[in-house]
């Protein structure tokens, strides 16, 4: 069955050429970001996976520019009105329902947004936004840093609704880490162009200039407010942390995080450190990092370490010590964002449904009219209205979702993980080789008739990708026998 599923792929490939369960919300996802001068290709480069308990309807769509009224109001979940802009970008969404905050998003500037959860100490403050504020972010940033600030003007004026997060908000130029904590309170740091950063769920923000406004931003009583709640003395503390003051302390030793942690700083960094050790917020790699090499730490299970604890079925989603690439992921990307092209081709992110480990990591370029309809409710407002509608948005409703059949396939292989992962393992191989051969031709071709034939430009790239995503779909159903 291996070598005939081999052929397959193979020979279909060569055709598209030509013509443990976790319940509570802090202890989710995963982030890797690179600046851009430490990728092999000069991009800069932000990772992730969205980690969510249960099986949900997971829709990936473009949302058109749009026009609003003046008088037009966006109102949050507990009927607080945001005044909305004239004019909102065109942006792609990677839509989990039934949770508030794990979308992800890349508008038409480049501009993408993911989010960790990072449980806080802060136990007396109320906010009012949440699972608005990355949507409002990629409605209205041109790039990162102008993210930043529009985030750190809707927190203090609305106050933050969760215990505490930390959203990586990256463009083709640079990349941030902004946390925030419940109330009015966030601080963002700038990752160095030469340096790469790693976050699990807790605060990796630690010493801060806030005088170097190039590089960090934060809400002006960040330091008073900790001194008041007694999180931070001077006399005694020594120079302000971010991340020890205001982090919650079980998160920050826990070992869901450090292991995680650990892991990808290891696999980037010359130095080696071990669980002991106080992890930097990022730090200058052994090598140039590539596409693959955050794809490889994404699917990471810890093999070949003392943290790989399979049970005994052998599923190592399933491992004793929380995985990097763990039976929650509902998706895991690489974004690969680049300045020497226009937006539509040099903004592309690589995605995998559900697991890393299992599937290709397929390309969705930014210029792509839209996602396949298998993918996604017809109408991207449909799929807004749906977002909470629990009774709704069940996989059971749409056995023609993609989704439906990625989730079958992900339960099929974890049925008898030893014997059917290396199937899926050829599968995924062959398929991103094809990928990576072809990429160069396609940007090749379509950058020279990009300026003279935009629309043409947005046809190869959507047939393109589409063709790449339904064949991904029809060979896990092959697998599966189906």
């Amino acid at each position: 069955m291996l070598k005939n599923t081999s052929l397959v792929i193979l020979i279909f490939f060569r055709f598209v050429t030509v013509d443990y369960s976790q319940k509570k919300q802090h202890i989710n996802c995963y982030t890797i970001a690179a600046g851009r001068n430490i990728t092999v290709d000069g991009s800069v480069m932000a990772g992730h996976n969205e980690d969510d308990t249960g099986e949900m309807l997971v829709n990936w769509f473009k949302v058109p520019e749009r026009k609003y009224k003046k008088t037009y109001s966006l109102t949050l979940l507990n009927g607080t009105k945001i005044k909305q802009t004239d004019k909102s970008f065109s942006y792609l969404r990677f839509q989990v329902t039934k949770n508030k905050f794990a979308d992800a998003y890349m508008n038409e500037h480049s501009v993408v947004i993911c989010s960790n959860a990072c449980q806080s100490r802060e136990d007396t403050a109320t906010g009012n936004i949440g699972y608005y504020l990355r949507r409002i972010l990629a409605e209205r940033a041109a790039n990162a840093k102008s993210a930043i600030k529009l985030a750190g003007k809707l927190i203090e004026n609305y106050g933050y609704e969760s215990s505490g997060r930390t959203y990586t908000i990256a463009d083709s130029k640079e990349v941030w880490m902004l946390s925030i904590v419940k109330g009015r309170h966030w601080i963002a740091q700038r990752i160095p162009d030469d340096e790469i950063a790693i976050i699990p769920n807790y605060y990796t923000i630690q010493e801060v200039n806030l005088k170097d406004t190039a590089n960090f931003l934060a809400s002006p009583d960040i330091v008073s407010y900790a001194v008041k709640r007694g999180w931070y003395n001077p006399e005694t503390d020594g120079e302000f942390n971010f991340r020890q003051a205001y982090g919650d302390s079980a998160c920050n030793i826990a070992d869901y995080n450090i292991p995680r942690h650990l892991a990808g700083v290891n696999y980037f960094s010359e130095k080696k450190y071990t669980e002991n050790d106080v992890l930097p917020f990022s730090f200058n790699p052994k090598k140039k990092i590539s596409v693959k090499d955050i794809e490889t730490v994404l699917s990471s299970h810890y093999g070949g370490t003392k943290f790989c604890q399979l049970p005994g079925n052998k599923n190592p989603h399933q491992n004793k010590v929380r995985p990097i690439c763990t039976e929650t992921t509902q998706f895991s990307f690489v974004a690969q964002l680049r300045s020497n092209m226009p937006s539509a081709i040099g903004a592309l992110i690589w995605i995998a449904p559900y697991n890393g480990c299992l599937f290709p990591y397929i390309p969705v370029y930014f210029g792509i009219y839209n996602t396949p309809e298998n993918v996604r409710l017809k109408n991207f407002k449909e799929a807004e209205k749906l977002q909470f509608e629990n009774n709704k948005n069940n996989l059971d409703l749409f056995p023609q979702h993609a989704y439906f059949t990625f989730n079958k396939y992900v339960n099929f292989i974890e049925e008898n993980y030893p014997e059917r992962v290396e199937e899926a393992e050829i599968f995924k191989t062959l398929t991103e080789k094809e990928f990576s051969k072809n990429q160069k031709n396609l940007e090749k071709s379509v950058l020279e008739v990009y300026k003279s034939y935009p629309d043409d430009t947005k046809k190869i790239l959507t047939d393109y990708c589409n063709q790449y995503f339904n064949t991904i779909l029809r060979i896990s159903k092959q697998i599966m026998k189906e």
